[in-house]
């Protein structure tokens, strides 16, 4: 019988054996809601988490959290609010788990206030311009340009980290890309200082709008648990690297951001 079994057969009985022991329990007993992981994300960070037509949330991040919730036995309860609640209300006990793009930094992987699980995208930051805008054509012309950024996001430090001291001196804090993009196309900013992967989905959506295939400071992203849920974040941990390796990633990947990424450059 054990010769039948594959290596991913294998790791998955392996998986379901550890997850229906007395580790589960553990996990199920310190969610803030009964067989229920609270899910908070901003739904205004396309494509990895949006609304759609109807105000229902959407988008990468929403499919791994309902995905890891369906193989875990539990209900999934999605909680919107600005990104830069989210990590706070993460240390705070207001969510088990943050799905919203979260970078992956030496700073919030040492943090005491949040456990980040292993990678489950890869992406960097890249400047996004009005389409036609010939002012800017790459990093050396934004100094001296009004920035926009997502308040209390880590990549608008990661660009200004590579860019010369003094180069960007005006920079403004919006809640999310909705509020960025019309400042944008109104030009009450001249570029936006955000993640490659997401701008890429939201200027295929919208033809005013156009992202400059220079990107920086390569990053990884994953799922944040709450530091009072270890055992959670063991059992989820299980399952995302379970996906790296079985192509689960990758067609949720291909779905929202239509591209593919290299597990090799981790």
């Amino acid at each position: 019988m054990l010769r039948a079994i594959g290596r991913i057969g294998w790791f998955n009985l392996v998986l379901s054996v550890a997850l229906a022991g007395p580790a589960a329990a553990s996990y199920k007993d310190k969610l803030l809601k009964p067989d229920t992981i609270v899910v908070g994300t901003t739904g205004s960070a396309p494509p990895a988490t949006m609304t759609d037509a109807q105000g229902q949330l959407e988008g990468y991040d929403i499919d791994l959290a309902q995905k890891l919730g369906k193989d875990l036995g539990l209900k999934v309860e999605l909680v919107q609010l600005d990104w830069a609640g989210l990590l706070p209300g993460l240390a705070a006990g207001r969510f088990d788990v943050v799905a919203s793009g979260v970078t992956r930094t030496a700073q919030r992987l040492a943090s005491k206030d949040l456990i980040l699980l292993s990678p489950d995208l890869i992406n960097g930051v890249a400047i996004t311009k009005r389409r036609g805008d010939d002012a800017i054509k790459g990093w050396a012309d934004v100094c001296g340009k009004r920035m926009g950024a997502v308040r209390g996001a880590i990549e608008p430090k990661d660009i200004l980290a590579t860019l010369p001291k003094g180069c960007v001196t005006d920079t403004r804090d919006y809640p999310g890309w909705t509020e960025l993009a019309l400042d944008l196309k109104n030009r009450r900013i001249d570029w936006i200082g955000m993640d490659f992967l997401g701008p890429v989905y939201a200027a295929k959506q919208d033809p005013a709008l156009e992202v400059i295939p220079d990107v920086r400071k390569a990053n990884t992203q994953g799922l944040a648990i709450s530091p009072k849920e270890p055992e959670l974040a063991a059992a989820m941990d299980a399952l995302v690297k379970k996906y790296r390796e079985d192509g689960t990633l990758d067609v949720l990947i291909e779905k929202w951001f239509g591209t593919k990424v290299d597990w090799s450059k981790i």
